[in-house]
């Protein structure tokens, strides 16, 4: 029996890199619209700390759904921006959440499973999804 037995074959990946000084320009120069038109209600408020918004991790979860976006893409679906939600697992860890139509596109595309890394620093970041 093989490591890999059971094991859902990789159906799509999806990678993007975010300059997160870029996003914070287009924040500032169209203001909560822009927040409005990519995140979920849940994912604003929880990027906002004790000193305003946390660039790093705005960037870092706007290229985990680039990303996301770009598995869906290469099987000729495109969820909106807020029918992806990236959410923070028990251990810390970035999880996806689809929601609204992205729910049946995933079943047409045949994804079962969605694995998110993302990693950032201040002025960029990156993110990596594979749809199982």
């Amino acid at each position: 029996m093989s490591a890999l037995d059971g094991l859902s074959p990789v159906l799509s990946v999806g990678v993007d890199i975010v300059d997160a000084e870029r996003l914070r320009r287009m924040v500032t120069r169209w203001g909560d619209l822009v927040l409005e038109r990519l995140f979920t209600a849940d994912e604003r408020n929880r990027l906002y700390g004790a000193r305003g918004l946390r660039w790093d991790s705005l960037a870092g979860r706007f290229a985990a759904k680039e990303a996301t976006r770009k598995t869906f893409g290469a099987r000729g679906e495109m969820p909106r921006w807020t029918d992806l939600q990236v959410d923070v697992g028990p251990h810390g860890e970035p999880r996806l959440t689809l929601l609204g139509a992205a729910v049946e596109a995933a079943q047409r595309c045949g994804f079962r499973q969605f694995h998110v890394s993302i990693a950032h620093e201040k002025k960029s970041a990156m993110a990596i999804v594979v749809a199982l």
